[in-house]
C-alpha cells in the first residue's frame, strides 16, 4: 500500500495555520494575563482596606496614624501606617505589593517598610488635611477614596503612569485600583476625573495625586519626606 505524505505545499498551509493562530492567541492571553493581575490587584486592595476596618475597630473608628481621641498620632507617614498593620499581621508583606511588580516583602516585625516592600498608596492626612482626615476613619463614604496604585513620575511630574502602564515618554497614561471608604474596589482608567466626597466637600473631576485649592481633595500619597508633600506625590 502506497503512503501518502504530506507536500512541500500542504506542509506550508499548515505552518502558515499555526502561525496566524499563535499570532491571534497570543495577544488575547497577553490580555487576558493583564485582567487577571488587575483583577488579582483589585482584591488587594480590598483586602487592606478590610485591614484598615479591623484596625479602627480597636482604634475607637480611626485607621492607622490616628490614636482614639481622633488626633494625629505622629505617626502618619505611609510608612509607619503600614507597619501597623504588617505588625499587627493583618496581612502579610506579599500583600502590599502590587501583582504588577516585583518588591522585597517584609517578613519581620518591628521594621518600618520602605518604598522597596509596598506598592500601594494611602490618603495624606498630615499637613493640614482638613475633611480629607476626617474620612480616615470608619465612615463607609462611598466617594472617598482612601487608597489606590501610586502613580509614578513619567519624565515630568506633569505626566503620570501606573504599574499597569507605559506610556511613551512625557504622557499621561494611568490606569489603576481605587479602594473607597465603602469597601468597594474600581479599576479606573484616569486619575483625575474622580468625583469625590470628603466631609461635607464634593468634589467633582478630583485629581487623586495634586494638591487643589482645597484641601479636602483627595491627595493620595506613596512617599513622605516630611517637608513638602505635594513633590513627592508622584514617586517612581
Amino acid at each position: 500500500m502506497k503512503k501518502r505524505a504530506f507536500t512541500l505545499i500542504e506542509l506550508l498551509v499548515v505552518i502558515s495555520i499555526i502561525a496566524l493562530l499563535i499570532g491571534i492567541l497570543l495577544p488575547a492571553l497577553g490580555a487576558a494575563r493583564r485582567t487577571a493581575r488587575q483583577m488579582q490587584n483589585s482584591t488587594q486592595v480590598r483586602g487592606i482596606h478590610s485591614a484598615l476596618v479591623l484596625f479602627s475597630q480597636g482604634n475607637n473608628t480611626y485607621y492607622p496614624g490616628i490614636n482614639t481621641i481622633g488626633s494625629l498620632s505622629g505617626t502618619t507617614t505611609v510608612q509607619y501606617r503600614f507597619r501597623e498593620l504588617l505588625d499587627d499581621n493583618y496581612f502579610t508583606g506579599e500583600y502590599v505589593i502590587s501583582p504588577s511588580e516585583t518588591k522585597t516583602a517584609l517578613t519581620q516585625t518591628g521594621v518600618t517598610p520602605t518604598t522597596g516592600n509596598y506598592s500601594y498608596a494611602l490618603l495624606e492626612i498630615d499637613n493640614g488635611g482638613g475633611n480629607r482626615t476626617n474620612e480616615w476613619r470608619d465612615t463607609s463614604n462611598s466617594e472617598a477614596v482612601v487608597l489606590s496604585d501610586r502613580a509614578k513620575k513619567n519624565t515630568t511630574t506633569a505626566n503620570v503612569k501606573s504599574v499597569h502602564t507605559n506610556p511613551s515618554a512625557g504622557t499621561n497614561e494611568w490606569r489603576g485600583s481605587m479602594g473607597f471608604n465603602d469597601n468597594h474596589v474600581t479599576f479606573e482608567a484616569t486619575h483625575d476625573q474622580v468625583d469625590t466626597q470628603y466631609g461635607d466637600d464634593s468634589n467633582t473631576d478630583d485629581n487623586l495625586f495634586a494638591h487643589g485649592n482645597a484641601k479636602s481633595n483627595a491627595l493620595m500619597i506613596y512617599k513622605d519626606s516630611g517637608t513638602d508633600v505635594a513633590a513627592n506625590v508622584i514617586v517612581d
